[in-house]
């Protein structure tokens, strides 16, 4: 972006100079600039669905479009990311792994009719479906416009393969991340509890790395959706003398998980329902509903995200330039035993501030340290003695421990999950967010205090 736009000049010292005063303006604004062309590049803003294998991806995306373009399977079957777009025509490119697009199918058909949906999505299946034709596989994505205004301006819907499945197919989820602006992840509440143990959690921890090294610069994570489906599957036992039913029981122990991975989540962008019955059963199709105005503030939040994002990093940087540049200037036009006592003051500022910084920082280093230790030797005494252990593995609104079917390995994931649930309490605690609370204000007031300071030395 930037290095295109104005730091190529004629002159290799006038190009070094500027490079120079970038850096000096802002460390590394090379590589963080070279990360956002790379993303601005990517037109489209993708709404990518993930899950595990026969979550019901399939059948939200037909659900969203209100058109049946694709079949859902109990068995891992699509092999490709399918990018579905609005478009007027019914055109479908494909990318092969080699990187080549060809247009595979152009058509005039009707999707509003039974021949034109089926047409559609017989040319899907022969694509993307490796049960039909090995040859799928070689797709890197297949691109799919219809007519659907729901999809406005360049907002995709992505498809991926399923969670679970071959070490390949989970693989080009993981490599198609970068490209999403938000995620819609779709849980089977019949499969592990809800959330794979292994593949799920691992793509949520990609994401937040991603997200670190500045590669998904224009993703909040806060609009990450999650649906829970196929709670016909969860069946209350009559049998059971527990206070909570198996549902209630179940939703609980989903949405804690989801917190437990993803702490930025929304409460209200975790829905509840059986997308089979959506428009046949009215509690599932309530909860869509509300899932579609939530999905639309996404999109409509994500509309221009990239451009707005990047200019205003791009504004952000050539400020920081324009200070750099007007210091320089007024630098030149002082003696120069006038620049050389000012470069000593500055310099002398600048150890200060920058002794400062790092005994500030060993304090809330050693503070946050000596909290944590504290925290966990109290909660390690909790834990140990006897009202402990009694109100840790039996919760309020859980089934008693004692009451538990002996399944080893569901036992110990039961045992496990009542830990967490007491964990994630007590570092939620009123006394462990105010702690955390205080420290982080004080390390935004001391930001704001040493700006300032810099800011001094800048004008002076």
């Amino acid at each position: 972006m930037l290095k295109f736009l104005f730091i190529k000049s004629t002159s290799r010292t006038t190009d070094t100079k500027l490079r120079q005063c970038l850096e000096n303006a802002s460390p590394d604004c090379m590589t963080f600039i070279a990360k956002r062309k790379k993303d601005i590049l990517r037109s489209d803003h993708g709404i990518v669905v993930a899950g595990e294998t026969s979550a019901g991806k399939s059948t939200l995306i037909n659900k969203i479009l209100g058109i049946k373009i694709f079949k859902g399977r109990n068995m891992e079957s699509t092999s490709t990311v399918c990018k579905i777009r609005n478009s007027e025509k019914v055109v479908i490119r494909t990318e092969l792994e080699t990187g080549e697009v060809e247009v595979k199918y152009i058509g005039d058909i009707d999707v509003e009719t039974k021949e034109g949906k089926k047409s559609l999505r017989d040319t899907l299946k022969e694509l993307t479906d490796m049960t039909v034709r090995k040859g799928s596989s070689k797709y890197k994505s297949v691109d799919i416009g219809i007519p659907v205004s729901f999809l406005k301006g360049n907002t995709i819907m992505v498809d991926t393969p399923g969670i679970g499945g071959s070490g390949k197919v989970s693989q080009k989820v993981m490599e198609y991340l970068p490209n999403a602006v938000s995620f819609i992840f779709v849980i089977n509440v019949a499969s592990a509890g809800g959330m794979q143990r292994d593949r799920l959690p691992e793509i949520l921890k990609s994401i937040i790395n991603l997200q670190i090294d500045g590669e998904m610069p224009c993703f909040d994570p806060r609009s990450v959706i999650f649906i829970t489906n196929k709670w016909d599957s969860i069946k209350n036992d009559p049998d059971d003398s527990s206070d909570e039913d198996d549902v209630k029981k179940t939703w609980k122990k989903i949405t804690d998980s989801i917190n437990r991975n993803w702490p930025s989540v929304r409460k209200e962008n975790i829905f509840k329902m059986n997308l089979i019955d959506v428009y046949r059963e009215d509690s599932s199709t309530i909860e869509f509903e509300k899932f579609r105005k939530a999905l639309e503030k996404v999109i409509k939040e994500n509309e221009n995200i990239r451009l707005t994002q990047h200019f205003r990093y791009l504004c952000t940087l050539l400020e920081d330039v324009r200070t750099g540049v007007r210091t320089r200037q007024e630098l030149t036009n002082k003696s120069k035993n006038e620049q050389e006592r000012k470069s000593r003051e500055h310099q002398m500022k600048i150890n200060m501030l920058r002794n400062h910084c790092k005994t500030r920082s060993n304090d809330w280093r050693q503070r946050i340290e000596s909290f944590i230790e504290q925290e966990a030797n109290e909660s390690f005494k909790y834990m140990s003695s006897d009202i402990g252990k009694e109100r840790i593995l039996n919760p309020k609104g859980w089934e008693p421990i004692m009451e538990v079917t002996y399944v080893p390995n569901k036992l110990c994931d039961d045992v496990r999950d009542r830990i967490n649930h007491y964990i994630n309490e007590k570092v939620r605690s009123p006394k462990v967010v105010e702690e955390f609370k205080n420290i982080k204000d004080e390390i935004l007031e001391f930001y704001k205090e040493m700006s300032s300071e810099i800011e001094k030395m800048e004008r002076y």
